[in-house]
């Protein structure tokens, strides 16, 4: 727990950094994808070839605009429980936001070659390092008695479940590009679905607990 005189603003000024980056870094990936430069008198057929060119950068655009949204719906999550801080806390969440902000240069990156391994490499390794900052971050908070004490345990081991699930795709996609990088990508739908699943798993265990609370009470 912090000493520093006006603690509350201090740990807003946490989050507001911390959305902002998240906002910058899904603005850099429609910026990153440059507009066809054309003669005016070019065709239509010409417009259409040029806009195909582009749908590679497309699909990263949409790829990791998804991968970054859901990075900051798991941090309004943990920043939902985590109630106090400290300098500790600070500089992990400045190192998540630092792989954060990397994920556009990767983006473009791959989404230039993407039939190479190399750029398929960096893209998946830098949303897999992501999901270890963050997870070393709701770990470091939950050690050092930041969270809230009245947190739902399982909603706690909910959200460790989920950001589980970034490290894991990364890796996954790094292993399905050394057979073949251009299927590597179909990796990243894993997120969805695995995410569904687990939200799927929570919410039945959560009823469970509920039924056999109702049973306990009846009995007693």
């Amino acid at each position: 727990m912090t000493n520093h005189n006006n603690s509350k603003l201090q740990f807003d000024r946490i989050v507001f950094f911390s959305d902002a980056v998240f906002a910058i870094a899904i603005t850099l990936l429609i910026i990153e994808i440059k507009v066809p430069h054309l003669e005016h008198s070019a065709t239509d057929r010409e417009f259409w070839i040029a806009l195909a060119k582009l749908i590679p950068n497309f699909i990263g655009y949409f790829f990791s605009f998804f991968v970054i949204g859901a990075y900051w719906i798991g941090h309004h999550k943990i920043y939902g429980y985590i109630v106090r801080w400290n300098y500790g806390l600070v500089w992990r969440n400045v190192f998540f936001l630092m792989a954060i902000a990397f994920i556009p240069f990767s983006t473009a990156f791959f989404s230039e070659y993407f039939t190479r391994f190399v750029p398929l490499a960096l893209y998946a390794t830098s949303f897999a390092v992501a999901g270890l900052l963050e997870i070393w971050q709701w770990r470091y908070a939950a050690k050092n008695n930041l969270l809230d004490e009245t947190a739902n345990p399982s909603e706690i081991s909910h959200i460790s479940w989920r950001m589980a699930v970034m490290r894991t795709v990364g890796i996954v996609a790094i292993l399905i590009g050394l057979i073949n990088p251009v299927f590597a990508g179909f990796a990243f739908w894993l997120i969805a679905i695995t995410n569904l699943i687990i939200k799927r798993r929570f919410e039945k265990n959560e009823r469970d607990t509920e039924i056999t609370d109702d049973d306990l009470e009846r009995e007693n």
